[in-house]
């Protein structure tokens, strides 16, 4: 009789230990995924201003006429801390040739490019509308690293799936050389 209850503890303690490893298995998944869909959702912002500013900046070219750029200019907020964090940081850097084409996009701004949909908590955006490049002032934080950078982002979400794809290729491999 003993034996047998001991057998039932034995059983109990490895049902828990599994339940465990599968809780925290679950909230390791679902922790990865919220961080997904937050640099996706900033990823989405930033197309969308992208994409805005690169019809202001040719109605600008056109019509001969600056003032059509929407935000400040970066080059007169220098004194701002985020601006001066984002040159400490090499995000961008004064000596860069299209410095004075980066301009700094507030809520105001963004609803009046009709881009009042982007929520827009803290800080702000930054285009340049000469190279269409677009910069979060408090970047996305992605395990130990800062993006600050459309670009940068895209850059990270290529590697993933480069990464993913040849994590398929190798099981394909494997499942050949084991057929």
């Amino acid at each position: 009789m003993k034996n047998q209850k001991g057998m039932g503890h034995l059983m109990l303690i490895l049902c828990i230990i599994i339940i465990i490893f599968i809780v925290v298995g679950c909230i390791y998944y679902f922790f990865k995924q919220l961080q997904k869909q937050i640099v996706e959702t900033y990823e989405t912002d930033m197309l969308l201003i992208q994409g805005k500013a690169k019809v202001l900046s040719e109605e600008a070219v056109i019509n001969k006429q600056e003032e059509l750029l929407k935000g400040r200019k970066v080059s007169d907020s220098l004194e701002d801390e985020e601006v001066k964090t984002l040159l400490e940081n090499g995000v961008f850097s004064q000596e860069e040739e299209t410095f004075s084409q980066y301009y700094i996009l507030e809520k105001a701004d963004l609803d009046e490019m009709g881009l009042g949909a982007i929520r827009l908590e803290k800080g702000y955006y930054i285009v340049n509308y000469d190279t269409d490049e677009v910069i979060y002032s408090k970047g996305i934080k992605v395990g130990e690293n800062t993006y600050y950078k459309l670009s940068e982002i895209e850059e990270l979400k290529q590697s993933e799936e480069n990464k993913a794809n040849e994590e398929i290729q190798e099981k394909e491999q494997t499942n050949e050389e084991n057929n």
